[in-house]
């Protein structure tokens, strides 16, 4: 997702899954699955705010398949996102995405 609507979207209207590292904010989508993501503030450097971005989407790469085939989704990492190992990161990131009902791509 590229586009700041679509991310308000979301933010405003999603269903939200919360884990101890990051939160994953979806919704039902016609098209294929789609992702985007964000961190938060409180990561208070931009250099820790793109590093952390950066493993939240290696991890979506690494766990792409538990997420349903039509959804939109924002995965929003915490602080912990930083600092967690991460196979735990991606444990915590498959964990959310297989709590989301409806049929998987895979």
């Amino acid at each position: 997702m590229t586009s700041s609507a679509e991310f308000q979207a979301l933010f405003q209207r999603g269903r939200r899954i919360d884990r101890p590292a990051l939160i994953v904010l979806w919704r039902e989508a016609d098209e294929p699955t789609r992702a985007g993501f964000a961190v938060s503030r409180q990561l208070k450097t931009a250099v820790q705010r793109n590093r952390a971005r950066r493993r939240l989407r290696e991890a979506y790469r690494a766990r792409r398949e538990t997420a349903p085939a039509r959804t939109a989704l924002v995965i929003v990492g915490r602080p912990a996102a930083l600092t967690a190992p991460f196979a735990a990161l991606a444990g915590q990131l498959r964990d959310a995405l297989a709590a989301i009902p409806g049929a998987r791509a895979g």
